[in-house]
């Protein structure tokens, strides 16, 4: 009888191993959602600041985006990837800045050994374009980074919060009154986001 008892320990374990094994893979999978993609959309606030002097403009706009969420899986860490879209705009003193472009967010979330709180760090990679109330259009690029956290709701559902500190770079416009060219000179942007992400397949 023993030579049958063996195998089955052997399989016994070998179940386990692979139990122990899988379990170790999918808890960074739960970085940014249980699921291998999310869909997330937020709101942001954000703050323009054009140097010294300057006073800072806010704003306000949207952000859907697309996430990958298990770019890379290991044990102590994840990343994973954001493509996406923004909106915002800036008024002041009668004047209009609307910034809208695509963009990509690599994020790095460290596994501190929660399942439902995850706090992360996120970069910023952008193609944008500027319109405006008082000039002609331009298109530029942004680069940047920043932090935040992602708390679960539910299996499906979780809640983003986050803040950026992103510089921005736009080309040669033209005021409408005169005809005269100008340009932006470099200015960063704060920006504060919050929403939620909706993983999916189920």
């Amino acid at each position: 009888m023993t030579p049958c008892i063996t195998p089955r320990r052997h399989g016994l374990r070998a179940l386990v191993g692979a139990a122990v094994l899988l379990g170790a893979l999918s808890t960074p999978a739960l970085a940014q959602s249980a699921q291998k993609y999310a869909l997330q959309i937020a709101v942001l606030s954000t703050s323009i600041n054009f140097g010294e002097g300057s006073s800072s403009i806010s704003g306000a706009g949207l952000e859907p985006q697309i996430r990958f969420n298990r770019l890379v899986s290991k044990e102590k860490f994840a990343i994973s990837m954001g493509i996406g879209a923004q909106y915002t705009k800036h008024s002041s003193s009668g004047e209009d800045l609307n910034i809208s472009g695509v963009f990509l967010e690599p994020r790095f979330v460290p596994i501190i050994g929660s399942n439902s709180v995850f706090p992360y760090i996120s970069g910023r990679l952008a193609l944008l374009q500027q319109s405006s109330n008082f000039g002609t259009s331009s298109t530029g690029y942004a680069y940047g980074g920043g932090g935040g956290i992602v708390i679960k709701l539910s299996k499906t559902v979780n809640l983003d919060a986050g803040a950026q500190l992103v510089r921005q770079k736009f080309g040669e416009f033209v005021f409408n009154d005169d005809g005269s060219p100008a340009e932006f000179n470099p200015f960063t942007t704060y920006a504060a986001k919050i929403g939620l992400n909706f993983g999916f397949p189920r």
